[in-house]
Protein backbone atom coordinates (compact mmCIF):
# COMPACT_ATOMS: atom_id res chain seq x y z
CA UNK A 1 0.00 0.00 0.00
CA UNK A 2 2.84 2.78 0.39
CA UNK A 3 4.66 1.75 -2.04
CA UNK A 4 1.16 2.67 -3.86
CA UNK A 5 0.97 5.83 -2.69
CA UNK A 6 3.95 7.00 -3.93
CA UNK A 7 3.21 5.76 -6.89
CA UNK A 8 -0.08 7.61 -6.77
CA UNK A 9 1.92 10.61 -5.80
CA UNK A 10 4.65 10.48 -8.35
CA UNK A 11 1.87 10.40 -11.11
CA UNK A 12 -0.24 13.26 -9.87
CA UNK A 13 3.37 15.52 -9.77
CA UNK A 14 4.11 14.33 -12.94
CA UNK A 15 0.18 15.06 -14.34
CA UNK A 16 1.04 18.30 -13.38
CA UNK A 17 4.28 19.35 -14.83
CA UNK A 18 2.75 18.20 -17.99
CA UNK A 19 -0.08 20.24 -17.64
CA UNK A 20 2.12 23.43 -16.93
CA UNK A 21 4.71 22.34 -19.96
CA UNK A 22 1.54 22.07 -22.28
CA UNK A 23 0.21 25.68 -21.61
CA UNK A 24 3.40 26.85 -21.95
CA UNK A 25 3.81 26.05 -25.61
CA UNK A 26 0.08 26.30 -25.97
CA UNK A 27 1.53 30.27 -25.31
CA UNK A 28 4.14 30.73 -27.35
CA UNK A 29 3.94 31.77 -30.85
CA UNK A 30 5.50 29.82 -33.70
CA UNK A 31 6.58 26.96 -31.81
CA UNK A 32 6.46 24.10 -33.79
CA UNK A 33 7.64 20.15 -31.90
CA UNK A 34 8.53 17.69 -33.46
CA UNK A 35 8.29 13.65 -33.14
CA UNK A 36 10.75 11.97 -31.21
CA UNK A 37 12.96 10.37 -33.55
CA UNK A 38 16.15 7.74 -33.12
CA UNK A 39 19.53 10.12 -32.47
CA UNK A 40 21.65 8.38 -35.88
CA UNK A 41 18.02 9.24 -38.06
CA UNK A 42 17.96 13.22 -36.97
CA UNK A 43 21.74 13.58 -37.38
CA UNK A 44 21.74 12.49 -40.98
CA UNK A 45 18.26 14.87 -41.25
CA UNK A 46 20.06 18.05 -39.97
CA UNK A 47 16.97 18.26 -38.46
CA UNK A 48 16.59 20.02 -34.80
CA UNK A 49 14.01 19.57 -32.25
CA UNK A 50 12.69 22.70 -31.91
CA UNK A 51 12.75 25.37 -34.00
CA UNK A 52 11.00 29.09 -33.60
CA UNK A 53 10.85 32.37 -34.40
CA UNK A 54 11.35 35.53 -31.59
CA UNK A 55 8.46 36.62 -29.56
CA UNK A 56 7.66 40.52 -30.62
CA UNK A 57 9.25 42.65 -27.76
CA UNK A 58 6.74 44.28 -25.13
CA UNK A 59 9.23 47.47 -24.71
CA UNK A 60 9.94 50.18 -27.44
CA UNK A 61 13.77 51.02 -27.51
CA UNK A 62 14.74 54.48 -28.32
CA UNK A 63 18.24 55.82 -28.88
CA UNK A 64 19.28 59.52 -28.48
CA UNK A 65 17.95 61.46 -31.51
CA UNK A 66 20.86 63.20 -34.18
CA UNK A 67 21.95 66.12 -33.82
CA UNK A 68 20.17 69.09 -36.25
CA UNK A 69 21.87 70.47 -39.08
CA UNK A 70 23.91 73.45 -38.31
CA UNK A 71 23.20 76.70 -40.04
CA UNK A 72 25.33 78.20 -42.29
CA UNK A 73 26.65 80.82 -39.63
CA UNK A 74 28.19 77.34 -37.75
CA UNK A 75 29.60 75.72 -40.66
CA UNK A 76 32.83 75.12 -40.68
CA UNK A 77 35.08 77.16 -43.44
CA UNK A 78 37.23 75.39 -45.85
CA UNK A 79 40.25 76.83 -47.67
CA UNK A 80 40.89 75.54 -51.16
CA UNK A 81 44.13 76.28 -51.23
CA UNK A 82 47.66 78.20 -48.75
CA UNK A 83 46.85 81.45 -49.86
CA UNK A 84 43.09 80.98 -48.91
CA UNK A 85 44.14 79.46 -45.48
CA UNK A 86 46.43 81.98 -44.61
CA UNK A 87 43.64 84.75 -45.22
CA UNK A 88 41.58 83.00 -42.92
CA UNK A 89 43.65 82.22 -40.24
CA UNK A 90 44.73 86.18 -40.18
CA UNK A 91 40.79 86.82 -40.17
CA UNK A 92 41.20 84.54 -37.09
CA UNK A 93 43.77 86.65 -35.34
CA UNK A 94 42.76 90.08 -36.09
CA UNK A 95 39.20 88.97 -34.80
CA UNK A 96 41.20 87.21 -31.39
CA UNK A 97 43.87 90.62 -31.29
CA UNK A 98 39.96 93.07 -31.69
CA UNK A 99 38.52 91.08 -28.48
CA UNK A 100 41.92 91.33 -26.61
CA UNK A 101 43.13 94.11 -24.09
CA UNK A 102 43.92 97.71 -25.34
CA UNK A 103 47.50 98.44 -25.88
CA UNK A 104 49.07 102.12 -25.33
CA UNK A 105 52.15 103.75 -27.05
CA UNK A 106 54.66 106.19 -25.47
CA UNK A 107 55.76 109.86 -26.40
CA UNK A 108 58.88 107.81 -28.37
CA UNK A 109 56.88 105.44 -29.74
CA UNK A 110 56.63 102.12 -27.70
CA UNK A 111 53.83 99.97 -27.66
CA UNK A 112 52.93 98.79 -24.51
CA UNK A 113 49.84 96.92 -22.46
CA UNK A 114 49.67 96.35 -19.06
CA UNK A 115 49.14 92.89 -17.73
CA UNK A 116 48.47 93.79 -14.23
CA UNK A 117 48.03 97.06 -13.02
CA UNK A 118 49.74 96.98 -9.72
CA UNK A 119 48.96 99.39 -6.72
CA UNK A 120 46.26 101.81 -6.39
CA UNK A 121 47.33 103.80 -3.50
CA UNK A 122 50.83 104.40 -4.99
CA UNK A 123 52.10 106.87 -7.31
CA UNK A 124 53.77 105.59 -11.08
CA UNK A 125 57.58 106.24 -11.98
CA UNK A 126 58.66 108.94 -12.89
CA UNK A 127 62.17 110.15 -14.53
CA UNK A 128 65.07 110.24 -12.09
CA UNK A 129 63.20 107.23 -10.39
CA UNK A 130 65.26 104.15 -9.39
CA UNK A 131 63.28 100.79 -9.83
CA UNK A 132 63.72 97.61 -8.95
CA UNK A 133 62.52 95.05 -11.91
CA UNK A 134 61.87 91.78 -12.62
CA UNK A 135 61.91 90.99 -16.73
CA UNK A 136 61.25 88.48 -19.19
CA UNK A 137 62.82 89.37 -22.56
CA UNK A 138 61.20 86.68 -24.92
CA UNK A 139 60.47 85.86 -28.79
CA UNK A 140 57.41 86.36 -30.47
CA UNK A 141 55.60 83.46 -31.25
CA UNK A 142 54.06 83.11 -35.09
CA UNK A 143 50.25 83.72 -33.72
CA UNK A 144 51.15 86.72 -32.08
CA UNK A 145 49.81 89.43 -34.68
CA UNK A 146 49.46 92.64 -32.13
CA UNK A 147 53.47 91.39 -30.81
CA UNK A 148 51.59 91.94 -27.38
CA UNK A 149 49.86 88.67 -26.72
CA UNK A 150 49.87 85.01 -27.44
CA UNK A 151 53.14 82.12 -27.22
CA UNK A 152 56.65 83.31 -27.12
CA UNK A 153 59.53 81.44 -26.24
CA UNK A 154 62.19 82.99 -23.59
CA UNK A 155 65.66 84.57 -24.27
CA UNK A 156 66.25 85.29 -20.83
CA UNK A 157 65.18 86.25 -17.65
CA UNK A 158 65.56 87.59 -14.31
CA UNK A 159 64.03 87.31 -10.67
CA UNK A 160 62.05 84.22 -12.08
CA UNK A 161 65.12 81.37 -11.38
CA UNK A 162 64.91 80.26 -14.83
CA UNK A 163 67.86 81.74 -16.12
CA UNK A 164 70.66 80.79 -13.21
CA UNK A 165 69.66 83.37 -11.36
CA UNK A 166 67.13 83.28 -8.03
CA UNK A 167 63.42 84.61 -7.62
CA UNK A 168 64.85 87.47 -5.02
CA UNK A 169 67.33 88.99 -7.95
CA UNK A 170 65.53 92.19 -9.37
CA UNK A 171 67.74 94.81 -11.49
CA UNK A 172 68.12 98.51 -10.14
CA UNK A 173 68.52 101.00 -12.64
CA UNK A 174 67.72 104.84 -12.66
CA UNK A 175 64.43 105.56 -14.90
CA UNK A 176 66.06 108.34 -17.89
CA UNK A 177 69.81 108.21 -17.22
CA UNK A 178 70.52 105.39 -19.89
CA UNK A 179 70.82 102.78 -17.68
CA UNK A 180 68.50 100.99 -19.57
CA UNK A 181 67.48 99.92 -23.34
CA UNK A 182 65.16 103.13 -24.72
CA UNK A 183 62.16 100.78 -25.45
CA UNK A 184 62.17 99.79 -21.11
CA UNK A 185 63.25 103.45 -20.31
CA UNK A 186 60.39 104.92 -22.01
CA UNK A 187 57.36 102.41 -21.10
CA UNK A 188 58.71 101.85 -17.63
CA UNK A 189 57.37 105.58 -16.59
CA UNK A 190 53.68 105.39 -15.16
CA UNK A 191 54.03 101.96 -13.91
CA UNK A 192 52.72 101.31 -10.03
CA UNK A 193 54.38 98.88 -7.69
CA UNK A 194 53.56 95.14 -8.14
CA UNK A 195 52.60 96.27 -11.71
CA UNK A 196 53.36 93.92 -14.43
CA UNK A 197 53.96 95.51 -18.21
CA UNK A 198 54.64 94.12 -21.60
CA UNK A 199 55.99 96.26 -24.38
CA UNK A 200 57.21 95.12 -27.78
CA UNK A 201 61.15 96.26 -28.25
CA UNK A 202 61.66 96.70 -31.78
CA UNK A 203 65.39 95.96 -32.48
CA UNK A 204 66.51 99.69 -33.17
CA UNK A 205 65.37 100.79 -29.35
CA UNK A 206 66.28 97.58 -27.90
CA UNK A 207 69.93 95.11 -28.66
CA UNK A 208 71.19 96.80 -31.30
CA UNK A 209 73.37 98.85 -32.11
CA UNK A 210 72.68 101.65 -35.18
CA UNK A 211 76.04 103.21 -35.77
CA UNK A 212 79.01 102.56 -38.43
CA UNK A 213 80.55 99.70 -36.15
CA UNK A 214 77.54 97.59 -37.65
CA UNK A 215 78.96 97.99 -41.03
CA UNK A 216 81.04 95.24 -42.49
CA UNK A 217 83.78 97.27 -43.80
CA UNK A 218 84.59 99.10 -40.48
CA UNK A 219 84.73 95.02 -38.88
CA UNK A 220 87.41 93.93 -41.01
CA UNK A 221 85.61 92.38 -43.69
CA UNK A 222 85.56 92.26 -47.40
CA UNK A 223 84.69 90.28 -50.41
CA UNK A 224 86.94 87.49 -50.76
CA UNK A 225 85.44 86.24 -53.54
CA UNK A 226 88.08 85.86 -56.80
CA UNK A 227 85.89 87.19 -59.46
CA UNK A 228 81.77 88.31 -59.87
CA UNK A 229 79.25 86.33 -60.20
CA UNK A 230 78.90 84.82 -63.26
CA UNK A 231 82.44 84.61 -64.13
CA UNK A 232 84.99 81.95 -64.48
CA UNK A 233 87.81 80.59 -62.85
CA UNK A 234 91.21 78.99 -63.97
CA UNK A 235 89.66 75.35 -63.99
CA UNK A 236 86.69 76.89 -65.80
CA UNK A 237 84.17 76.34 -62.61
CA UNK A 238 81.72 79.48 -62.46
CA UNK A 239 82.56 81.72 -59.54
CA UNK A 240 80.49 83.30 -56.85
CA UNK A 241 81.55 85.76 -54.80
CA UNK A 242 81.09 85.76 -51.03
CA UNK A 243 78.77 87.56 -48.71
CA UNK A 244 79.83 90.35 -46.76
CA UNK A 245 80.66 88.93 -43.27
CA UNK A 246 79.47 91.31 -40.08
CA UNK A 247 80.69 90.75 -36.61
CA UNK A 248 77.13 90.30 -34.65
CA UNK A 249 79.53 91.81 -31.03
CA UNK A 250 79.52 94.92 -32.83
CA UNK A 251 76.35 95.26 -33.63
CA UNK A 252 74.98 94.03 -30.05
CA UNK A 253 74.39 96.70 -26.86
CA UNK A 254 76.32 95.31 -24.26
CA UNK A 255 76.10 98.36 -21.72
CA UNK A 256 72.50 99.33 -21.20
CA UNK A 257 70.17 96.91 -19.24
CA UNK A 258 68.48 94.35 -19.21
CA UNK A 259 71.31 91.87 -20.10
CA UNK A 260 71.80 88.05 -19.90
CA UNK A 261 74.08 86.69 -17.50
CA UNK A 262 75.62 83.26 -18.66
CA UNK A 263 76.74 82.27 -22.27
CA UNK A 264 73.72 80.58 -22.84
CA UNK A 265 71.57 83.62 -22.44
CA UNK A 266 73.81 85.76 -24.02
CA UNK A 267 74.29 83.04 -27.18
CA UNK A 268 69.93 83.34 -27.92
CA UNK A 269 70.03 86.78 -27.04
CA UNK A 270 72.87 87.08 -30.11
CA UNK A 271 70.42 84.72 -32.39
CA UNK A 272 67.76 87.38 -31.87
CA UNK A 273 69.15 90.37 -31.41
CA UNK A 274 68.16 92.28 -34.66
CA UNK A 275 64.47 90.97 -34.59
CA UNK A 276 61.48 92.52 -32.16
CA UNK A 277 61.14 91.09 -29.03
CA UNK A 278 58.98 91.21 -26.12
CA UNK A 279 59.73 92.31 -22.35
CA UNK A 280 57.24 91.79 -19.51
CA UNK A 281 58.66 93.97 -16.98
CA UNK A 282 57.51 93.76 -12.83
CA UNK A 283 58.42 96.77 -10.94
CA UNK A 284 59.06 95.45 -7.47
CA UNK A 285 59.69 98.99 -6.19
CA UNK A 286 61.49 102.02 -5.98
CA UNK A 287 64.30 103.50 -4.06
CA UNK A 288 63.58 106.05 -1.94
CA UNK A 289 65.84 109.30 -3.29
Amino acid sequence: PARTKKMMLLGGVLSVALLAASGLLERAQGLVVTPAVPRRAWLQQGGVVVTGLALPANGLVKGNAPPPKSGKSGERQRCRDIDECEALGQLKEDALTAAAEPFFVTSEGVRYRDVEPGSTTEAGVARGDVVRLKYRVMRLGKRSSDNLSGEASPVFSLGYGEDDDAESDVLTARVGDGELIEALDSAVVGMKPTGKRRLFVVPEKGWKKINASCSAESNGASNTGLASAGSLDVLGQAVVPLAQVVDNEACIEDVRQPQPRNFGARRRLARRFDEGLLVEVELMGRVPR
